[in-house]
């Protein structure tokens, strides 16, 4: 697999000329002593309450996932999304290694609530939030769709294990699935899709056969780009539609 270098933009960028407003710093919940940060990407002059997706990182050592939210994928994904009239919240939770499962779901849970219950002063839409997980924050971000459910419109899961039980009353997920990223992952992925398909919930997987894990940075291809914007599409269908 290529390196991955966590400064490394995501291969497809925004349109050129686009403008995107930054709130940076933005402190959601304090957790292990800390306040933990989150950023807002929004399309710039965008009047009204604007659709958002949350972004739940991975999984790294604990010091290098402090500015996590800086990193080029998350920036570049923010960026993304406002490009497409979306609003994005890019959110550092503490590693899993460091804080253990539970306090990180809560962070997670937290996250989601801060952009839900300060949607009117940030601007956003309550009625309209997506979430999307990247690796292990695939994980986070499908443990979290389970009990925020009502919450939320649309969910993507990019080259991570969901944790997550069919239940008619999930939201339309979309997997992401990189065709050389560690076989047991995939397992994982592939048993979920067949048995979300098994129990006729509303689910789309997008494979890319040639992928490697974090494919939206390390593979500068075609393919990647068109994985991308499939992403991106799916989540404006459900958040604009």
């Amino acid at each position: 697999m290529p390196g991955f270098d966590p400064s490394a933009p995501v291969v497809l960028r925004p349109p050129d000329g686009v403008a995107v407003d930054v709130q940076a710093g933005l402190g959601y919940v304090v957790s292990g002593g800390r306040e933990l940060p989150m950023d807002l990407y929004r399309p710039a002059g965008r009047g009204g309450a604007v659709p958002v997706v949350l972004l739940v990182h991975g999984e790294a050592d604990p010091a290098a996932l402090r500015g996590v939210r800086g990193w080029g994928q998350y920036a570049g994904w923010g960026r993304l999304l406002a490009a497409e009239g979306l609003a994005a919240a890019v959110f550092e939770h503490r590693a899993v290694r460091d804080a253990g499962i539970a306090a990180v779901d809560a962070e997670v849970d937290a996250a989601v609530a801060a952009v839900a219950d300060r949607a009117g002063e940030l601007g956003l839409d309550r009625g309209r939030l997506g979430v999307a997980g990247f690796s292990a924050g695939a994980m986070l971000a499908s443990r979290a769709i389970a009990r925020a459910s009502r919450l939320l419109r649309c969910a993507v899961l990019c080259y991570g294990p969901p944790d997550l039980e069919p239940d008619p009353a999930l939201p339309p997920v979309l997997v992401v699935r990189a065709g050389r990223d560690h076989p047991d992952l995939n397992r994982a992925i592939d048993a979920f899709v067949v048995a979300a398909l098994a129990a006729n919930l509303t689910v789309e997987l997008v494979n890319h056969p040639d992928g490697h894990h974090a494919f939206d940075t390390v593979d500068d291809t075609d393919e990647s780009r068109r994985v991308i914007r499939r992403v991106l599409a799916f989540l404006g269908e459900h958040l604009t539609g």
